[in-house]
């Protein structure tokens, strides 16, 4: 049995969550409301704030991500499930990522549904196996589509650039990279400048800091501080 809560199901398909209201009922949840659109769930969360949101998601999923959004951004103590077939577990997931707890598909039976209820009400996140799969699969996507921005980000820099960001974190001053390059220690300044500007840091020891993070270069030294 359910423990004592409150839940509210978003679904825009009739019969669908009137039987799962009405199962759910049955099995002691506190109280069970229905809203037909991510409209009315919201305007109904205004005023009756639920332990637990189950929100029903087909199709686009653009609905259901956009209430996802909206409930943890502004209900923090309203946790949120996303029910949907297999055939969107990309679309759950994506939930997943900008605040849901839990997911389960449609073909899980009501025992299922019932346990991830509690689990999610006492706290814990609950994700369908397939999913998780999609889940991770996006993770590593983000994760390559991040990898590619950080070589983009290498590709801004001109060469000169690059070549006194390695002098940097090397511990050569201004002065000893403007001598090694056969440069002005202005030429070098302006260089430096630059370089910090559109890596986005506040100053030099920064720019070697976010070089070894991303991964441009392999040992670490302390640079010198100042531009």
């Amino acid at each position: 049995m359910l423990p004592a809560l409150r839940v509210l199901v978003v679904d825009d398909h009739q019969l669908f969550r009137q039987c799962l209201s009405t199962a759910l009922g049955k099995r002691g949840a506190a109280e069970v409301r229905v809203a037909e659109s991510a409209e009315e769930a919201l305007a109904t969360l205004d005023g009756w704030p639920p332990d637990v949101l189950l929100v029903g998601l087909d199709g686009g999923g653009a609905g259901a991500l956009g209430l996802t959004r909206q409930v943890a951004a502004r209900f923090g103590g309203v946790r949120v499930i996303v029910l949907g077939s297999q055939e969107v577990a990309r679309e759950m997931a994506a939930c997943l990522e900008v605040g849901a707890r839990g997911s389960v598909f449609r073909e899980q039976s009501l025992d299922e549904l019932e346990a991830a209820i509690a689990a999610v009400a006492a706290g814990e996140i609950v994700c369908a196996p397939g999913v998780a799969h999609a889940l991770f699969s996006r993770l590593g996507e983000l994760g390559l589509e991040r990898r590619r921005r950080e070589r983009l980000e290498f590709l801004d820099l001109t060469p000169r650039e690059l070549e006194i960001l390695h002098l940097i974190a090397e511990n050569l001053s201004n002065q000893e990279i403007a001598e090694r390059l056969f440069l002005s220690v202005h030429t070098v300044k302006n260089h430096v400048h630059n370089m910090i500007e559109r890596l986005g840091v506040e100053n030099r020891s920064e720019a070697v800091r976010h070089a070894y993070h991303r991964g441009w270069f392999r040992d670490r030294r302390g640079p010198r501080q100042g531009l």
